[in-house]
């Protein structure tokens, strides 16, 4: 039993270190890949695109990675998109070519903010 539960304890912490990890070079990556440039979090930030600083409590991880690869799968390029009843312009650019460890990272980052 107590080898069970040192095993519990191990695997908890191994999965808790993944994910800060991901969201520590997630939120590297939101400033190095430009999308600070547009979007808010916590203050910081553009205001062209909507503020991120809650998106997690609001979006699935699935929906996040879809949004960040191909934005028009959600808003038509030049629609107009009301978001906490703020409305923009969809304008965002797709980063379809973003590795997978790098997506995975950012969507992570973008879903911890709740």
């Amino acid at each position: 039993m107590q080898k069970f539960i040192a095993s519990f304890i191990i695997a908890a912490a191994l999965i808790f270190s993944a994910s800060t990890v991901f969201a520590a070079s997630g939120a590297s990556l939101f400033s190095s890949e430009g999308c600070i440039a547009c979007h808010t979090i916590n203050g910081e930030g553009g205001s062209v695109g909507p503020d991120l600083s809650h998106v997690g409590s609001k979006r699935s991880l699935s929906w996040i990675k879809t949004q960040i690869t191909n934005p028009s799968a959600h808003f038509a390029d030049g629609s107009s998109v009301t978001v906490n009843g703020k409305s923009y312009m969809a304008i965002m650019p797709g980063h379809k070519h973003m590795e997978a460890s790098d997506l995975n990272a950012l969507a992570k980052y973008l879903e911890s903010l709740k």
